[in-house]
C-alpha cells in the first residue's frame, strides 16, 4: 500500500499508537482501535511479548458458572468469583512468567481492569483469553461496530500484563468510575 494510501487499519508500526490506550485512533476518517497488535508484538521481537506482558485475542460469552452465579446477584461473591477472571492456555502462563489465579492488568483499546487469571476449561489454544460476560468484560470491549449495531465481543486483542498486588474492584465500584459516579456508604463498593 502506498504511503499515505486509505486503510481501514491503524498504522502499527508507530510507537504512538501505543503510548495512550485509553483513545481510539482515528485512521482515514473514521474510528479503529488497535486490533492487530499482534504485528506490533512481533515487531517488537517475539511472537506475543509486548513489554511484560502477551497480547492475546479476547472472547467473552456467557458460561453456565457464570449464569448460575447472575442469580444470586451481580453483587454477590459468587457472581465475583464467576465473572471476574481471565482463563489462559497453560503456554500463556509461562510467557507472562506467573502462576495461576495471579491477578494481571487487562488492557484493551477501550479500557483496563485488573482479573485473576486462571487454567482455562475451554478448548482454548495459546494467544486466545476467555473472559466470563459481565462488568469486568464490559470494560474491555470496544464499543466500535463496524456497522453492525453490535460491539465486538469476540476476537479483541488485550495487552496481559502481571499484576499480582492489585486488587480485582467489584462490579458496582467498577461501573460507578466507568460512569463517573462515587456513592459514599455503597456496601458493595468496596
Amino acid at each position: 500500500m502506498a504511503e499515505g494510501e486509505y486503510s481501514p487499519l491503524p498504522n502499527l508500526f508507530q510507537k504512538e499508537n501505543f503510548e495512550d490506550w485509553s483513545k481510539p485512533h482515528l485512521v482515514g476518517g473514521t474510528t479503529e482501535y488497535s486490533s492487530l497488535l499482534k504485528l506490533q508484538a512481533m515487531k517488537e521481537g517475539g511472537l506475543r511479548k509486548y513489554g511484560n506482558g502477551i497480547i492475546v485475542s479476547v472472547v467473552t460469552c456467557t458460561e453456565i458458572k457464570q449464569g448460575v452465579a447472575i442469580e444470586t446477584g451481580k453483587t454477590s461473591q459468587k457472581y465475583f468469583d464467576a465473572c471476574s477472571i481471565i482463563e489462559l492456555h497453560e503456554e500463556d502462563f509461562k510467557a507472562l512468567g506467573i502462576n495461576h489465579n495471579t491477578n494481571v492488568r487487562v488492557t484493551s483499546a477501550a479500557g483496563s481492569v485488573i482479573l485473576k487469571a486462571v487454567t482455562t476449561t475451554q478448548s482454548l489454544y495459546p494467544g486466545l483469553g476467555h473472559i466470563p460476560m459481565g462488568p469486568w468484560a464490559n470494560i474491555l470491549v470496544p464499543s466500535y461496530t463496524y456497522s453492525t449495531g453490535e460491539p465486538c465481543f469476540c476476537g479483541f486483542d488485550c495487552l496481559i500484563e502481571p499484576a499480582p498486588q492489585e486488587k480485582i474492584e467489584k462490579a458496582v465500584k467498577l461501573m460507578h468510575e466507568k460512569c463517573g459516579l462515587k456513592y459514599v456508604g455503597d456496601p458493595h463498593y468496596d
